[in-house]
């Protein structure tokens, strides 16, 4: 396709859509409220998880099959090797019952054919040995880790650049025109193209108002810790992980690249509509350290290094978010999982841009309908 496309925020979403495009011969001009990455934004933090297990969201776990190859393929033109945006350390999943999100996770992956494999509990001890002895039930490790997501940022607005992209940093947009394709900057600017994609993260329902009782903030916390001393061989080899069992929903990364280990506690998240509260409480503190005493070793002695609240868009039913508003098409691929389908979410949009799929169909693919996705599988 002709004429220029011009994409707003510079998250992981926005910056592969911008690099699908201008690998396809469209000029783009990436703009971003502040600098790549942006502390603040969604997209922004050391690593992200990648992974299969996925619970009963069976049209995604299936999609994570062209996510790995979508990444791969963008990699490929990145410097360095994979292994500077991808640790592959393995993903951990526990069920601690029947019906559990582990236990959903695996009758889908079966489904699938995914491979992983089942960890009875009377190995538990020597497989994992950070695992509290107390842990029931058993344990899935399935392909997956960390994606170095401030580091697949950077990399990615360099590319940009070099591939005659524009990206302007420190830009923050106060407003778009759908009917137009404008968009005002803060410093007074006003840029226009044939095309908008609003991938603002939290401040897309914002710019574009139809949509702002949709797509709402969402806050969660994550800390940065490391075990004690005398538990740190056992934690050594630790693989990542995206579900403990029980209702505490506990992810993670293990020690990563120089690291210390990344603690997330998605019970704790909720909605927050004025984004405003980046404060992490004593109170939280001590909650994620009583959480994560129920299944790791020595958890509440573990030394906290630093902690942050970040904020993403929570859309409904924590589906993707794909929609045609005049000359501008807003994308909001987050729910609190929208990373590790970053390189396939910009491909997507890239296919609905330039018309090599209608936007409804892609729409559907990245809501992860089932049937969508089946046939993008060819299955």
């Amino acid at each position: 396709m002709s004429g220029q496309i011009l994409v707003v925020g510079a998250g992981i979403v926005g910056l592969s859509t911008a690099y699908w495009l201008t690998k396809r011969g469209v000029q783009v001009t990436v703009v971003e409220q502040g600098a790549i990455p942006n502390p603040i934004a969604s997209s922004a933090d050391h690593h992200r998880l990648i992974r299969y297990p996925y619970g009963e969201a069976e049209g995604y776990a299936l999609r994570m099959h062209q996510a790995f190859a979508a990444w791969r393929a963008m990699w490929a033109d990145l410097p360095g090797e994979e292994g500077h945006y991808y640790a592959a350390t393995g993903m951990l999943a526990m069920s601690q019952q029947t019906g559990d999100y582990t236990d959903r996770s695996v009758a889908v992956m079966d489904r699938l054919g995914i491979p992983y494999e089942r960890i009875a509990p009377e190995d538990m001890a020597h497989r994992l040995p950070f695992l509290e002895p107390s842990n029931v039930g058993y344990a899935t490790l399935s392909e997956g880790g960390a994606l170095m997501a401030n580091r697949i940022l950077v990399a990615l607005a360099d590319w940009l650049r070099q591939a005659g992209a524009e990206v302007l940093e420190q830009a923050p947009v106060t407003s778009v025109e759908a009917a137009t394709g404008s968009v005002h900057l803060a410093d007074g600017r006003i840029l226009s193209a044939d095309r908008v994609i609003v991938a603002a993260g939290i401040a897309t329902g914002r710019l574009l108002p139809e949509l702002g009782q949709r797509l709402v903030p969402y806050r969660t916390v994550i800390f940065y810790a490391s075990p004690p001393e005398d538990l740190a061989e056992a934690y050594a080899a630790a693989p990542c992980w995206t579900d403990l069992g029980g209702d505490t929903d506990l992810w993670g990364m293990s020690a990563i690249g120089g690291l210390p280990m990344k603690l997330g506690n998605g019970a704790l998240g909720r909605q927050d509509p004025e984004a405003a509260s980046r404060r992490v409480t004593a109170e939280e503190v001590d909650q994620v350290r009583a959480n994560y005493a129920l299944r790791f070793r020595g958890a509440e002695r573990f030394t906290i290094h630093w902690h942050q609240a970040n904020y993403w868009t929570e859309a409904p039913e924590g589906a993707f978010v794909l929609e045609p508003f005049d000359r501008a098409l807003a994308v909001s691929a987050c729910s609190g999982h929208g990373f590790k389908f970053g390189a396939l979410s910009g491909r997507d949009v890239a296919d609905a841009v330039d018309g090599s799929l209608p936007v409804e169909a892609v729409a559907l693919r990245m809501a992860g309908d089932l049937a969508a996705a089946r046939a993008e599988a060819g299955l």
